[in-house]
């Protein structure tokens, strides 16, 4: 069973108040992804926002050199929870992998009779996303730059 508790370890929920998480933990789920298997594909619909407990997932695309590997405290899908929209990368799980998942219409079911506590949520999803974007903004701006800051 999901808890507030277990949901405050994830960054993306560091700052959610605990009632909100309370709701978000009735609609997720504990699931496991054995090592090889694939958690998300580039084209197709995400089919959850994942959580990771523990475990290492290699993400890839078809545009990028080189894999990116997300581990405990970070999630995937984050964009597909808020536009239903592909996960944009093949996502597959290096070892053993334990996650929350929240299915965009369990969030929904939960969220929708608490119109504060969704946007709580979808706010602190949003953060997230711009701190992400803001990190690959500076990484390509140090890169442009041939490393000076």
């Amino acid at each position: 069973m999901v808890t507030a508790q277990d949901l405050k370890q994830i960054f993306l929920f560091k700052h959610v108040p605990d009632p909100v998480l309370a709701l978000v933990a009735e609609a997720a789920e504990e699931v496991t992804f054995a090592p090889g298997e694939t958690i998300a594909t580039e084209r197709d619909p995400a089919k959850a926002l994942y959580l990771i407990r523990s475990g290492t997932v290699r993400a890839t695309r078809q545009d990028l050199s080189a894999p990116v590997l997300f581990g405990t405290g970070e999630s995937i899908g984050q964009v597909s929870i808020l536009d239903g929209g592909p996960a944009g990368m093949e996502a597959v799980a290096l070892e053993r992998v334990d996650a929350v998942a929240l299915r965009p219409a369990r969030l929904v079911e939960k969220l929708g009779a608490n119109p504060e506590a969704a946007f709580q949520l979808y706010r602190a999803v949003a953060r997230s996303l711009a701190g992400r974007l803001r990190r690959a903004l500076d990484a390509i701006s140090l890169a442009r730059d041939g490393g000076e800051p």
